[in-house]
């Protein structure tokens, strides 16, 4: 009896570890960092501070940004590459907006503002298939 309860507590522990490793497992990203997601001095920044990680299912991109200075707008690769917003998927404009990575492929995000996409205020992410976090 006292064996069973042993394997039975240690088949229970070894379950609850495997879920906390796949919970804790996401990372969140600050879009840009310090510089948050704001107009970047050039226009390949988001670019080099995409190619600096790897992304994962599950991840979060984290935009922060002040409300009526910046927006982020989720669209598709023709629209990322024209800095179009003929097919946004989605739209985030209250500030400090969070995007949860919930598949594998590619992201198109930008600022709709003014000419802030085309001054380079915008970010591709690419979430490979079978990836693992980089938290």
């Amino acid at each position: 009896m006292a064996v069973k309860m042993h394997l039975s507590f240690f088949i229970f522990a070894t379950i609850g570890c495997m879920l906390l490793v796949s919970v804790s497992s996401t990372a969140t990203h600050v879009v840009g960092d310090k510089l948050g997601w704001n107009l970047p001095s050039y226009s390949g920044f988001y670019a080099d501070w995409a190619k600096k990680r790897a992304f994962a299912v599950g991840d979060a991109l984290l935009f922060q940004y002040h409300p009526g200075l910046n927006t982020v707008v989720q669209v598709n690769k023709d629209d990322y590459e024209h800095c179009t917003t003929r097919n946004t998927l989605h739209t985030y404009f209250r500030g400090n907006s969070t995007v949860t990575l919930g598949r594998a492929g590619d992201y198109f995000f930008f600022s709709s503002v003014g000419k802030h996409c085309e001054a380079g205020q915008k970010l591709q992410v690419t979430v490979p298939q079978g990836s693992k976090s980089s938290h």
